[in-house]
C-alpha cells in the first residue's frame, strides 16, 4: 500500500510547476516550456519579434530573466558606454536589473529581477513580467535605432 501511495505522489506537480501554472492561467499567458525548476514564455511584441522570458526556481527563491539580443562573443566586445548606462538606469530602477549573462557562448545584455516565490502574488507576478518585457522592449528599440556601425558588433 505504502508503495501506491509514493508513486502518487512522485507524480504530483511540483510547488514550482503548480506555481507557475497558476500565475500564467491568472494572466492569460501560455508557458511554452517547463519542469521544476524553470518556465519559459513568449511573449509577441509585434509582427516580426518576440520576447523569451525565463523563470527560474532555486530554493523558494525565482530569477525572472528575460534577455535582449545584445549578445556580444567576448567581454572585450560589449560597450561600456551601454554597460555605465544600464548601471546608472539601475540605481533608479525598482523593479529589475540589468547585468551581463553568459548564455552559451555569448555575453547576453539581460534584464532580471529576483523574489522569494512566497511573496509573489497574482498581480505582482503580472507586474514583474510586464516590467521586465517592457524594459528589455524599449532598451531594444533604442539600439534599432542606433547607426548600423554603432550596432555591427551585436546579434
Amino acid at each position: 500500500m505504502l508503495e501506491n501511495q509514493k508513486s502518487d505522489i512522485e507524480q504530483q506537480p511540483s510547488e514550482f510547476l503548480t506555481f507557475i501554472t497558476r500565475m500564467c492561467a491568472a494572466h492569460q499567458w501560455k508557458i511554452t516550456e517547463s519542469d521544476d525548476e524553470h518556465a519559459v514564455i513568449q511573449f509577441a511584441v509585434n509582427e516580426t519579434r518576440s520576447q523569451t522570458l525565463f523563470v527560474f526556481y532555486f530554493d523558494n527563491s525565482l530569477e525572472f530573466s528575460v534577455p535582449s539580443f545584445a549578445a556580444f562573443d567576448s567581454l572585450e566586445n560589449v560597450p561600456h558606454l551601454i554597460s555605465t548606462t544600464l548601471l546608472q538606469i539601475n540605481a533608479k530602477t525598482k523593479m529589475g536589473f540589468w547585468c551581463l549573462e553568459q548564455i552559451g557562448e555569448r555575453i547576453v545584455y539581460t534584464f532580471m529581477h529576483n523574489a522569494s516565490m512566497e511573496n509573489v502574488t497574482e498581480h505582482l507576478f503580472g507586474e514583474i513580467v510586464s516590467s521586465l518585457i517592457q524594459r528589455v522592449e524599449e532598451f531594444e528599440g533604442l539600439l534599432e535605432k542606433m547607426p548600423k556601425e554603432n550596432n555591427s558588433k551585436t546579434d
